[in-house]
């Protein structure tokens, strides 16, 4: 499963996250489209600090729905599987789809996309359980590409293709009425749903979750 992470490597250049500045959050409103390192697609929406994330995976009929209030670092994920049910979780360190928070140190330039962007070096979080991560962000604070070393290798887990800055439709950072949401530990719902950047460690990232105890018919 391909879980991402926010995590970093400055320890291992010798330098101290005194020397780190914050990492930019977004600051336009845009919509990208982007690549996963294990198959699928992921959609993002984002404006005035929330952010509509939307995955589809090969060997997952529908598409799975996070909607993100950055400030509040909270996420509520919706699943094709559960219609009238909403799971809420704390955003976890490993979050690093379209943005990324902690500080850092910009270690280089790149394109991705079509777009400059700087590349970071993301100060590792104490509670992050994976390796250091590398993001190439844009200057308004879109992380456009994401690189996080498993097992010693430096893998890309996200990747834009397209990006469009310009307003969005605000009515899709909201949840349908009716839906029931339950608040679930972090870290839990990534691993269980298969869902990058919601938690979980260097396994999750290497292979898919294993099945859960069988059933009585």
């Amino acid at each position: 499963m391909p879980a991402l992470a926010v995590a970093a490597g400055v320890l291992g250049l010798g330098l101290s996250p005194a020397n780190a500045d914050p990492v930019p959050l977004p600051t336009t409103d845009f919509s990208l489209k982007a690549d996963l390192k294990r198959g699928g697609t992921i959609d993002i929406a984002h404006s005035q600090g929330r952010m509509r994330v939307e995955i589809q995976k090969p060997n997952i009929p529908g598409s799975m729905v996070g909607i993100i209030d950055l400030k509040a670092r909270s996420m509520v994920v919706r699943t094709p599987n559960l219609p009238t049910m909403a799971v809420e979780i704390e955003l976890p360190p490993e979050y690093v789809l379209g943005a990324l928070t902690g500080t850092g140190l910009r270690v280089g330039e790149d394109k991705v996309a079509g777009e400059a962007c700087d590349l970071w070096k993301i100060d590792p979080q104490m509670k992050s359980a994976l390796g250091p991560t590398t993001a190439c962000i844009t200057p308004d604070g879109i992380a456009l590409r994401t690189a996080v070393e498993i097992k010693g290798t430096k893998q890309t887990v996200f990747e834009a293709t397209t990006l469009t800055r310009g307003p969005q439709d605000q009515a899709q950072f909201q949840l349908p009425p009716g839906i029931q949401v339950v608040k679930v530990p972090k870290g839990k719902i990534g691993s269980a749903l298969g869902i990058p950047g919601l938690g979980g460690g260097p396994a999750d990232m290497a292979q898919p979750p294993a099945p859960g105890p069988a059933t009585k018919p």
